[in-house]
């Protein structure tokens, strides 16, 4: 944290000139600095102050480029690569390395891990700046802005605390923890040692709590902290920890609170176009992470995930794997039997996908597989590539063979993208649909299985005209019922490695290291493909945590590296 501390002193005025990316409320730059002795002496400060908090989340400067869109949280979809259900190729434009990570040959001295610890505790000491400064101007701001301001500080920091102990740690309390700072430290107390899960979860428990108690119920602006989703934080430390008693309380008194609100968050009817910019501004948002097609104000998700037809010329860094559509149940809520049509025929293979969960198609391009991309014209994905012009163009993927399936997933249409990496669609970091399976499992897991529990599975099974679960089992067979419908309403946005972390633990018997390492990644036809650079992934017990940084490991002699990096 010795050199972390250091580094903070320089970043600030990039990150925050990132941070203008916004709508509205990030559209100005803190000029002299957060640290400067001339702010937070006026509310232009103030708003200045609380926006530099939001800046690591979504925008952090990376080698020479300022505006880098590679900020600790919104890359956090790329991490879906880290289970079987995606894998990532290997690309120049992975910016934070995850690629290195997914096929386990990163160091740690790979930016993988620096670039987030980096922008993580960058965010940390922007809220301890903030919260520690905005106290003293309560007679300064009108009482609404000053209850926002603190509330926003304090749910951020909690927020990038959650972020470092989930990469870097865990929850539980025999997991390793990491640095923490609830201040600015003096210079030379800046080296600190790893604290428990147990002392950073009461620092983002007490954060919370006062956030809840300041913040209203939506966001006053798009992209801002709000209430409901200072309480859904809040149940995931505790569900994180394994305190499901807890967990359930609080899940629970959001959804009361959601029905009483007059403003309830609810499904979006449409779940496709959830991940477009048509979808924006929906009801189901809860906290998003704003993007406008810019340069400096935009997502690269669309670069890594999307294809070379598209108007971004994609790279399809991050690729859904067989494992993931396989997974997918057939229509009528049955578990998917592996046989597939011959590939050549494409009425058998359209037929064959008809017939499986909606999401599937909503998420993935299949073979035969429509979509809308550079010019407006519509592509059909085939394989192999071909020139043909009937029925369609033939969309190409970045990888030759074309046969992996891509992600439709945070996807532009037609001519929507103007600047790579600086895509205008929203990240959602909490989705109504998530807080639903969150209320399902903190419920099954700390009584068993409940109406309300089945319910909050119907609500999301029936928005996409899937059938509603089955009322029977014991809590075991709901548990799995809940896990599975996590992958399939949540694939791609960055969920599934935390899931995983939580669910099971490094010496758990239930977990499959077998097929994890040394997995072949498979295209839809079931031949292996032909990477050139990485064709395997090699999942070992370090890959639950992140490494801490060499440069840390280096200059601060307090902290230990985590398990399986060595120091």
């Amino acid at each position: 944290m010795g050199g972390t501390m250091k580094k903070i002193l320089f970043v600030f005025f990039f990150s925050a000139l990132c941070l203008s990316s916004c709508k509205g409320f990030l559209d100005t730059v803190p000029e002299d600095g957060i640290g400067s002795l001339e702010m937070w002496t006026t509310k232009e400060h103030a708003d200045l102050g609380i926006v530099g908090a939001y800046s690591p989340i979504k925008c952090f400067p990376i080698g020479s480029d300022p505006y880098s869109p590679a900020g600790c949280i919104s890359s956090n979809p790329m991490t879906d690569t880290y289970t079987k259900y995606a894998f990532a190729w290997g690309t120049g434009f992975d910016d934070t390395g995850c690629r290195y990570f997914c096929n386990n040959s990163a160091t740690t001295s790979y930016g993988v891990f620096s670039n987030k610890w980096l922008a993580d505790y960058t965010g940390v000491q922007y809220c301890n700046l903030a919260i520690e400064n905005i106290v003293k101007m309560e007679d300064l701001l009108e009482e609404e802005t000053f209850n926002n301001y603190v509330g926003e500080a304090h749910f951020l920091r909690a927020l990038y605390y959650f972020d470092l102990l989930t990469f870097y740690s865990g929850h539980k309390n025999n997991d390793p923890g990491v640095p923490l700072y609830t201040s600015m430290p003096d210079y030379d107390k800046s080296y600190r040692a790893r604290s428990t899960p147990a002392d950073v979860r009461k620092v983002m428990v007490e954060d919370l709590e006062e956030a809840i108690s300041r913040l209203p119920w939506r966001s006053y602006e798009k992209g801002r902290a709000n209430r409901c989703a200072a309480m859904v934080l809040l149940g995931k430390v505790y569900l994180y920890a394994g305190n499901y008693a807890k967990a359930a309380e609080v899940f629970s008194g959001v959804v009361q609170e959601n029905d009483r609100s007059g403003q309830p968050y609810s499904l979006y009817s449409d779940y496709e176009k959830l991940f477009t910019e048509q979808g924006e501004d929906n009801n189901e948002s809860v906290f998003v992470i704003d993007c406008i097609n810019t340069y400096g104000n935009g997502s690269r998700l669309d670069l890594l995930y999307s294809n070379r037809s598209a108007n971004c010329a994609g790279t399809n860094t991050s690729i859904p794997t067989k494992e993931l559509v396989d997974s997918y149940l057939t229509i009528q809520g049955t578990k998917f039997n592996g046989v597939y049509p011959d590939w050549s025929d494409r009425n058998a293979v359209n037929a064959f996908f008809a017939g499986r969960d909606p999401r599937l198609d909503a998420s993935i391009i299949r073979p035969y597989g429509l979509f809308v991309g550079k010019d407006n014209l519509t592509y059909e994905y085939r394989a192999p590539y071909d020139t043909r012009t009937a029925p369609y163009p033939c969309l190409r993927s970045n990888h030759s063979s074309n046969t992996n399936y891509c992600w439709r997933k945070f996807c532009n249409k037609g001519n929507e993208t103007t600047i790579r990496r600086h895509s205008g669609i929203d990240i959602p970091l909490i989705r109504w649909a998530d807080v639903l399976l969150l209320y399902a499992e903190s419920l099954n897991e700390s009584a068993g299985p409940s109406a309300e529990v089945f319910d909050a599975l119907d609500k999301i099974r029936t928005r996409v005209g899937m059938p509603k679960v089955s009322r029977a089992g014991d809590q075991a067979t709901v548990r799995q019922l809940i896990r599975d419908e996590r992958v399939y309403e949540l694939a791609g946005e960055g969920h599934l490695y935390p899931d995983w972390q939580r669910w099971y633990a490094h010496n758990d018997g239930d977990f499959d290291y077998e097929s994890l390492t040394g997995q072949s990644i498979l295209g839809y036809d079931g031949v292996p493909l032909a990477l050139t650079q990485v064709s395997i992934r090699n999942f070992t017990k370090r890959n639950w945590r992140y490494a801490i940084p060499q440069s840390e490991i280096d200059i601060n002699p307090a902290l230990v590296q985590s398990e399986g990096w060595g120091n």
